[in-house]
């Protein structure tokens, strides 16, 4: 049955990567596949671990009663774990009966126990009843109510264990505390009576099959005693501190926009360049941190940033440049552009400001940004940002105060101890650049996006209004519009830009919107509309100067041709040194030739300090707009989610590309009569990208002509 629409929401907020699924029925296999849900338990907290396994541990499908007589709940926190778990998609409810998805278990061993003895065979169950002092006798049934019967006294089961030599004791108290398997290879000839686990089989607290030995599930309980219970415990309790002055996030927000902005202009007229290894190196991010006046730790934020909402991308591994979807982000409000930051900062995997892999001491070495590798960084700040959302507005707590609950929430913390304490200190450091964390407590701005409120409302509303001033700055209070933005930066340049901005005005800027193909009558008639007041006349005096020298020198692309108006300009520049790089050979009074092509003498005449213009070829000036680079990107596609609702077509070519896409299992792509068995198949908004095995090669298909696919 499809799932309620509130509750199918809730679904795929938590896990958006099913969102792709086009019907009910690819949605409710995938819900029930291992492979998909084990990443997803795994994301959650210690008590929906324990219910889980609580939920196996009773066959896949149980009522609340009980679990509860299962677990100890001191806290009363059974309703709400089964909630959870609920909205992940692991369990369904029904009432009071709780059922898995997956009946056949998602852990190997629950609680650490091994196999129930119902599921052992007849002569393991002889031996277990043997090695504890009975006498089996009968068939599998009567054998296993024996050795039910003979663990059930745990005092009896408990006595006989202390009389065991020190090693084989020691063995035992490991399996039956959460290691209750134990693999132990005999070879030919050798002995082995003596082992610990010879011991404990003979004994009749393990089963052995091969290689392997098992303490059953009823063994293993009786060892750990009769009030044994696991205990949902909750959040353990996060120290904290009264701050002195509580903060919106709201300055760090801009800033953090603002930063990604100038790094994208940046990469869009001076491109970023990669080393071959890939990445940015050292040399590379000093030059981008002195250009964004920011320090290298904060640049590395800002590259894995904007690499990760494509707003920037690699061309050919060389060179880091902006890409179509970087304008289209600058046309957003602030708020928004700030949102998709944050969104991107919340799903990288690794952490930007502490680039390890993590795993052991050998894997401490860092990575150059942008690109993303899995590290288990990713999980441990969602797990941190959780915890900060349980404390009061106000109060905050230091990385060592969270890693216990952070660790409680997730098992990234265990699995990555060499780097987990310096990962939670990473997701508060980045929090703090972005406004979402200030002093280890999530701002207001930060805890509204969390909490799913809106944002847009906390930002400044965007100004429309310039000040322009007598000293040839340019004053906006706030948050300037985009349009107004991209106005002043293409007639001015950015000096500082905080809770109000400065532009300044100057011959090249001025002369940068002539080149563009702006007018001087243009560009006074577009400051006036802007400015809050009238023009400064040293302002009106700055454009009409420029616009008087501008195109006093013309140069055409008809073999590098210098034209201008005035022969003793001509004669000037044929004999000043600064400019013997064009070899510039007068012709006629006002013609002469240079030996470069038209660009690079429009260069150099520039830093000369000349203000020459282009010529087209019919004799017009030629417009100059800025050059800035963009690479083509295809956005995500924004998925429709209610179409899951509304049911698809199962079978159908769409169906089998978006269960692979989302659970990576390999298809068969028909394409022009061939078939073409792929793997990785990533979905576009047009296209459908993957490793073909058949060609041994990447292949791009577009999907609108994709006739036939299915899974293997």
């Amino acid at each position: 049955m499809p799932l309620p629409a509130a509750d199918l929401a809730r679904l795929l907020h938590n896990r958006p990567e099913l969102a792709a699924v086009p019907s009910a029925e690819a949605l409710e296999r995938l819900l029930a596949a291992p492979e998909l849900a084990v990443p997803a338990l795994l994301a959650l907290d210690a008590d929906c671990h324990l219910v889980s396994q609580a939920l196996q541990i009773l066959g896949g499908e149980a009522s609340r009663a009980a679990l509860a007589e299962l677990l100890h709940d001191p806290g009363d926190r059974l309703g709400e774990t089964v909630e959870t778990l609920a909205a992940w998609g692991l369990v369904t409810l029904d009432g009071s009966t709780v059922r898995s998805r997956h009946p056949q278990g998602l852990w190997a061993n629950p609680f650490g126990l091994g196999r129930p003895l119902r599921e052992l065979a007849a002569e393991d169950l002889k031996s277990l009843v043997k090695g504890l002092g009975g006498r089996p006798k009968g068939r599998k049934a009567e054998v296993l109510a024996q050795a039910a019967d003979i663990v059930r006294d745990g005092r009896a089961v408990r006595a006989r264990a202390a009389a065991l030599p020190r090693e084989a004791a020691a063995l035992l108290e490991s399996m039956a505390h959460g290691q209750p398997v134990f693999q132990h290879a005999v070879w030919y000839g050798s002995g082995d009576a003596d082992h610990p686990v010879t011991r404990l089989a003979e004994a009749g607290f393990v089963v052995r099959d091969g290689w392997v030995y098992e303490m059953p599930m009823e063994v293993a309980l009786a060892l750990r005693g009769d009030g044994w219970k696991p205990e949902l415990t909750g959040q353990p309790e996060v120290p904290s501190v009264e701050l002195a002055g509580h903060s919106d996030g709201l300055a760090s927000a801009l800033a953090a926009v603002d930063r990604v902005e100038a790094l994208i202009e940046l990469a869009g007229t001076q491109p970023i360049a990669e080393l071959k290894a890939g990445g940015v190196g050292a040399r590379e991010l000093k030059r981008v941190a002195k250009a964004l006046d920011v320090p290298e730790q904060a640049v590395v934020l800002w590259l894995d940033l904007a690499f990760g909402t494509d707003l920037i991308a690699s061309e050919a591994g060389e060179r880091l440049i902006g890409t179509t979807l970087a304008d289209e982000w600058l046309g957003l409000d602030p708020a928004s552009r700030w949102q998709a930051l944050v969104e991107s900062w919340l799903a990288m995997p690794q952490a930007a400001t502490y680039r390890v892999q993590g795993c052991c001491p050998e894997h401490m070495t860092p990575q150059a940004p942008p690109y993303q590798f899995e590290c288990g960084a990713g999980e441990i700040r969602r797990a941190a940002l959780r915890v900060l959302r349980t404390l009061p507005p106000g109060r905050g707590s230091s990385p060592e105060g969270l890693l216990p609950a952070v660790g409680w929430r997730t098992r990234a913390v265990k699995e990555l101890a060499p780097a987990a304490a310096e990962f939670v200190a990473a997701a508060l450091r980045e929090g703090e650049l972005l406004g979402m964390v200030q002093e280890g407590a999530l701002t207001e701005l930060g805890r509204a996006h969390l909490d799913g409120a809106g944002v847009a409302d906390r930002f400044p509303t965007p100004t429309h209004t310039v000040t322009l001033q007598n000293d040839l700055t340019a004053i906006v209070s706030g948050v300037p519009a985009p349009q107004l933005t991209a106005f002043l930066n293409g007639c001015a340049d950015l000096e500082s830009r905080d809770r109000a901005s400065v532009w300044r005005f100057s011959h090249q800027s001025v002369r940068r919107a002539l080149d563009a193909g702006t007018t001087a009558d243009g560009l006074l008639e577009e400051l006036a509309r802007v400015a809050a007041k009238a023009v400064p006349q040293p302002l009106r005096y700055l454009v009409t100067d420029v616009a008087r020298r501008h195109g006093a020198v013309r140069v055409t692309s008809a073999a590098s041709v210098v034209t201008a108006e005035d022969p003793a300009l001509i004669t000037e520049l044929c004999g000043t040194r600064a400019l013997r790089k064009l070899a510039l050979r007068a012709i006629a009074p006002t013609v002469a030739l240079s030996a470069l092509p038209p660009d690079e003498t429009l260069r150099l005449l520039r830093q000369g300090g000349h203000a020459p213009v282009a010529v087209a070829p019919d004799g017009t000036i030629k417009a100059e707009p800025p050059q800035r680079r963009r690479l083509p990107v295809e956005p995500d596609p924004a998925w429709d989610a209610t179409a899951i609702l509304r049911g698809g077509e199962p079978g159908t070519p769409a169906e089998a590309l978006s269960v692979a896409s989302v659970t990576g299992e390999p298809i068969v792509i028909v394409w022009q009569r061939r078939e073409h068995y792929m793997e990785d198949i990533e979905l576009t908004r047009g296209t459908v990208s993957g490793y073909c095995h058949d060609c041994g090669t990447e292949h791009t298909f577009q999907r609108g002509r994709i006739k036939e696919a299915h899974l293997p």
